[in-house]
Formats: structure tokens, C-alpha cells, sequence
């Protein structure tokens, strides 16, 4: 387990590093960085034959005992000349005699005055153009790979990305994108105001924008949030949710396999997400009505809740790969495993996770496995209407743990 920790983190590393080096790369081409190196190269080449041919006696004369000067040496201590000349750092430990060499010092420095500064001047326009793309929210991130993409923003995205972070300990700032239309001003004072979160990416632009999701590579994405925008607070929730629908719609375009939440705020708006096979979806002004109507008949009940998805409390629910060594068995043992090996409360399944065409390819070659054709026409039926992660709270006892399940836990933090 701490050999695959240490791999991911080191792969991770090697792919951020890769990503950072191709996006050099293509600036200094722009800039024409490694067009004003060759120049220098030229030059320093150039110059260093030119004085070693005038200036053979100063160049022979460098050396303690100048017998013994091979002609490597001799072309080395040219070269050595010639960068400390360009670089106009002037030593003064090999000086030209003749007044070609003088000469030939004369047009270096001219020429090294004018090649030098186009170099660095580009060279800081490369580097600075980067530092702006990532500040200002431009950046290609087609090479991603298992990251997290959060399309929309939130006024309180530092509290948003606190909680992301606290929950998951692990998990790389530099692994987190996030799309969202908000202007350059709000991205500097978001950057200036919580420093802490420098390393995350963000793309300006709409979240539903193909071309911005191609460039995040969404299809090479861990997970993809859609958040209920609100970068324009004047925005109604039904043009908000219409976003929502369009960003689904659109990653599914290009990605049928990557995981998908979305954050609803009209119910309505249901049937389009799950038409666009949105795995989860959030329903916040739902859950709000659900807990104030249980609140008037349950009390605590709000608190419960509250408690359990609260990620600073000691008990929390979480759902967690089951064992492979329990599938098929019943629920009752793995219930009873869980308690006596953690503590921890099974209170049921999410079944069919994953993706939701690969659960149903499955679904169907298992349904076709009969020869009674009215019970392959119902086992068809029944896999059209597949559920994607189907939760299944309290089942009985002698219920068969399924296939591509996860485990509903309570769990109690280790203080």
C-alpha cells in the first residue's frame, strides 16, 4: 500500500513536471527563445575560432606550462573567452595583444550587447506570459490525468475547497481544476485573499463550453462536479440550471465513463441530468424543505444529519470498496464484519457503481444467458431500467451482496 502511495505521488510529480515543461516549451517557441540561444551559441563559436587564430600567443600563454596545451585545451580556453566576453563579465585574465583581436573584441561586445538582452528580455516574456496564463485562468491541461474538475463557482469557493481539501488530505491542489466565467480582477483578488490555494487551477471561461472541458480533460478526469453557478448573481435558478444540464451534456460528448455529480437547484430539471447520465445529483433546495418537514415530527433529526455529513464532528457516513472476498455473501456477515473489525455501522449498499453503459453491457450478456424467452425479454427489461449507484439502505440479512456495490458506513474518526 505504501509502495503504491509513493508511486502515485512520484507519477503524479513526473506528470505535473511534464506538463510544466510543455507549456515552456511552446512559449519559448512563441517568443523565439531558442532562436536568440543559437544566436549566442553562433557567436560564442564563431569568435572563439576568430580569436584563437589572432590571439594564438595570449590563448598559449594561459597556461602554466604551454608545452603541454593540447589543441582541446587550447580551443576550450577560447571558448572560455568568448562566453566570459559575451557574457560581459570581462575578466581581464586573457586580453587580445593585436589590434585585430581588439577589433574582434569590439564587434563581440557590440553584437553580445544586442544578442544578450533580446534573449533575456524573451526569455523573461516567456516566463512571465506563463505565470500570467495560470493567474489569469488560460492554461492547456490536455495531459491531465486523474484529477478533480469543478465546473461553476461559488462565492465562498475558499470555504468550498477547505472542506475538499480537509475531507481528502491527500489530494494534490494541483489535481484540482475548477471552469468558471468569472472576470480577472475577481481571480486575482480570489488568488491575493487565500494564498493557500495559489496551486489550484482555474480556466476562465463557461463551464459548459466544450472546448474549455476538452481543455481540462475532463475524459481523463477522477471525478467532474457541477456546481450551481454563481458567478452572476442576477442569474435565475432556472438559467442556472439550464448551465448545469448543458455542462452534463457536454462532458458526456466527451466522456461516457468519467464520474459525474451535479448540483440541482430545481427538481424539474431531473429527467435532463439523468438523460445525460449524471451519477449523483445534488438537490440543495430539496434537502432543505425534506429536513425542515422531518424536523417538525423527528426531533434531533436535523442535528443527525447534520452530524453525520458534517466533516468536523467525531461520526460520519461514508460509503467504502467492500471486500471482494464478500461478494456474493450475505449482507448479515458483512455487516457483521464490519463491526468487529472497525466498529463501524453498515446501514447498506450503493449498487451499480461506476459506469453506467459498462453496468448495463454487463446487465445485458448476463440477461441473454437464459433460453426461456420470456424471461430474457423481462431480464432486458430490467437491465433498460438499471439504476447507476442504486442505494439500497437495510436490506435484510440474507440479502446477497451484488456485484459493483459499495458499502454504506458509519464511521467514528480516530481522535
Amino acid at each position: 500500500m505504501l509502495k503504491l502511495f509513493f508511486f502515485e505521488k512520484a507519477y503524479s510529480t513526473v506528470e505535473s513536471v511534464t506538463g510544466e515543461l510543455k507549456t515552456l516549451f511552446f512559449l519559448f517557441r512563441r517568443e523565439k527563445v531558442f532562436y536568440y540561444f543559437l544566436l549566442i551559441v553562433v557567436l560564442m563559436l564563431i569568435s572563439s575560432l576568430f580569436f584563437l587564430h589572432l590571439e594564438y600567443n595570449q590563448i598559449i600563454g594561459a597556461y602554466p606550462v604551454p608545452a603541454t596545451a593540447t589543441l582541446i585545451d587550447k580551443w576550450v580556453t577560447a571558448m572560455y573567452w568568448a562566453i566570459v566576453t559575451i557574457a560581459t563579465c570581462g575578466y581581464g585574465d586573457i586580453t587580445p595583444a593585436t589590434t585585430a583581436g581588439r577589433f574582434l573584441v569590439i564587434v563581440v561586445l557590440f553584437l553580445s550587447v544586442a544578442t544578450v538582452s533580446m534573449f533575456t528580455a524573451n526569455l523573461a516574456s516567456a516566463l512571465t506570459t506563463k505565470k500570467m496564463m495560470e493567474r489569469r485562468g488560460v492554461m492547456d491541461l490536455s495531459d491531465y490525468r486523474n484529477h478533480f474538475v469543478l465546473c461553476g463557482w461559488k462565492q465562498a469557493m475558499d470555504k468550498m475547497l477547505e472542506e475538499i481539501i480537509y475531507n481528502n488530505p491527500k489530494l494534490d491542489l494541483k489535481k484540482i481544476i475548477i471552469i468558471a466565467n468569472i472576470e480577472p480582477d475577481t481571480l486575482e483578488v480570489f488568488h491575493q485573499q487565500f494564498p493557500a490555494y495559489q496551486k489550484v487551477i482555474i480556466l476562465r471561461g463557461e463551464h459548459y463550453s466544450e472546448a474549455l472541458l476538452r481543455k481540462a480533460n475532463v475524459a481523463g478526469a477522477a471525478q467532474v462536479f457541477i456546481l450551481a453557478d454563481e458567478s452572476s448573481p442576477a442569474v435565475s435558478k432556472t438559467e442556472t440550471d439550464s448551465k448545469t444540464v448543458m455542462a452534463a451534456m457536454a462532458i458526456r460528448t466527451l466522456s461516457r465513463d468519467v464520474h459525474v455529480c451535479a448540483e440541482l437547484l430545481d427538481v424539474k430539471f431531473e429527467k435532463y441530468l439523468q438523460t445525460a447520465h449524471v451519477e449523483d445529483i445534488i438537490y440543495t433546495s430539496e434537502y432543505s424543505k425534506v429536513l425542515i418537514a422531518n424536523s417538525f415530527s423527528q426531533l434531533g433529526i436535523a442535528k443527525v444529519v447534520n452530524d453525520l455529513l458534517n466533516a468536523h464532528t467525531p461520526a460520519f457516513i461514508m460509503t467504502e470498496k467492500i471486500p471482494v472476498s464478500f461478494i456474493g455473501k450475505s449482507f448479515g456477515d458483512l455487516r457483521d464484519y464490519y463491526r468487529q473489525e472497525s466498529r463501524a455501522i453498515l446501514i447498506g449498499l450503493v449498487e451499480n457503481v461506476g459506469s453506467i453503459f459498462a453496468r448495463k453491457q454487463e446487465a445485458i450478456r448476463e440477461a441473454q444467458k437464459t433460453a426461456d424467452i420470456g424471461k430474457l425479454v423481462e431480464n432486458l427489461k430490467n437491465a433498460k431500467r438499471l439504476e447507476n449507484n442504486r442505494p439500497h439502505i437495510n436490506p435484510e440479512d440474507a440479502y446477497p451482496v451484488p456485484l459493483n456495490a459499495l458499502a454504506v458506513l458509519v464511521r467514528t474518526r480516530n481522535v
